[in-house]
């Protein structure tokens, strides 16, 4: 068959979580309603779990801002039957001493913290509002080859041969963004030499709609509510060797350990399904923007999970991105224009990166064995559970989601 070359004004590689959203996002703006957009995406999104089954190995903690944009991008009345779980408490302990912080939605004045999500049953209902929009051309699932710089445009290979153009591309494509090698930016990299142990487990008593986090000297537990009373999902940061171990051992015996490292909080803890682990990274590329290619998401910036907000982070780039693009549109700019690309990187690159260095920060000291340590981390953690204003203020802060 002759090979084709197809001519758009964006092209947006990747349609995961954040992808999907800054398509919905920007589709929705009125003066983009006849931009010629194509979303190329390797795989379609895995098969969420039935309504009678437990969630995935895949969930993300999304903040009140991150609901509020999905829902706005179509969401809304499909949210119910994701099953959301929406978590009211979160509750934070050391595990070398007696240091505690309590967050309390109640406290800071709003019905819950966050929602709990399977990741893949929302990948596929974001996928289902981009392929319902008959103004998008969709390549999925669909491999390329390459991107290269043209004149006046990027050309983007299809594995079939075929060709697309477009002065913008935005690289939604994961933290081993082949957009961001090609269009040469550069990334810093650090290597926590951790793993995170993902599984979902049944326990005694039910999580109350709490959040649930313990620091250990080999890095974070979490038990995460899901919308079952008493069934959790699973983040235990831990050694590589030691996650690897984890991950092998007999389930009994795996059991029995995930409960006694979570002090027997939720009582005896049963195994549902798989366990799985993952390389914990903190990457981030030196510019977010480079001559008509624009990173978001993972391609980006990818942090430690330790807070649960790398999607967060992600949904925030889709807002900054949409907003840059639309404004430098209504001034009568073209959308390849870099004004807009300047703008969004200047909203987003900073506070990525303060958060990336807080959460590393995070993680050394809680891993520190150094008594002194010890000692300060827990009259710190007490001296904030009691500052009443100031604990309040940042919850606050937080649940707004900043920028």
């Amino acid at each position: 068959m002759p090979k084709t070359s197809e001519q758009f004004d964006m092209i947006v590689i990747g349609a995961g979580l954040v992808g999907s959203a800054f398509v919905l996002r920007l589709r929705q703006q009125a003066v983009a309603r006849d931009l010629r957009i194509a979303v190329v995406e390797r795989s379609l999104p895995p098969t969420p779990a039935a309504a009678n089954e437990h969630w995935g190995l895949r969930v993300s903690a999304l903040s009140p801002e991150s609901v509020s944009l999905l829902q706005a991008a179509g969401l809304h009345a499909k949210w119910p039957q994701l099953r959301p779980a929406p978590y009211a408490d979160m509750r934070v302990w050391d595990a070398d001493g007696t240091g505690a912080v309590h967050f309390s939605a109640k406290a800071a004045g709003v019905e819950s913290l966050g929602v709990l999500i399977e990741n893949a049953a929302l990948q596929t209902a974001l996928w289902q509002q981009v392929t319902q929009d008959s103004g998008l051309s969709i390549y999925a699932p669909q491999a390329w080859t390459n991107l290269e710089r043209g004149l006046g445009d990027w050309c983007l290979t299809l594995s079939d041969g075929n060709a697309l153009h477009a002065p913008l591309v935005i690289a939604a494509d994961g933290a081993q963004s082949r957009v961001r090698e090609l269009a040469g930016i550069a990334v810093a990299q650090r290597d926590y030499h951790q793993r995170g142990v993902v599984c979902t487990v049944e326990h005694e008593k039910p999580h109350e709609a709490t959040a649930w986090q313990r620091f250990l000297n080999t890095g974070p537990l979490a038990f995460l509510p899901t919308d079952h009373p008493q069934q959790s999902s699973i983040v235990w940061t831990l050694p590589n060797e030691q996650a690897q171990a984890y991950c092998a051992m007999p389930v009994a015996e795996f059991e029995q350990a995930l409960a006694q490292a979570f002090e027997h909080k939720l009582g005896a803890v049963g195994l549902l399904g798989e366990r799985a682990s993952f390389p914990l990274l903190a990457q981030h590329a030196e510019h977010y923007a480079c001559d008509g290619v624009v990173l978001i998401g993972d391609a980006a910036h990818s942090i430690h999970p330790l807070a649960g907000q790398g999607v967060n982070l992600g949904f925030l780039d889709v807002a900054a991105l949409v907003d840059a693009l639309v404004a430098q549109r209504k001034a009568g700019l073209p959308w390849a224009h870099e004004r807009a690309q300047r703008q969004y990187s200047r909203a987003r690159r900073g506070h990525n990166g303060l958060m990336m260095h807080a959460m590393s920060g995070f993680d050394l000291l809680f891993a520190s064995e150094l008594p002194a340590l010890r000692v300060l981390r827990n009259i710190g953690m007490k001296a904030f559970e009691k500052s009443g204003l100031v604990k309040q203020h940042i919850a606050q802060t937080a649940l707004q989601g900043r920028r």
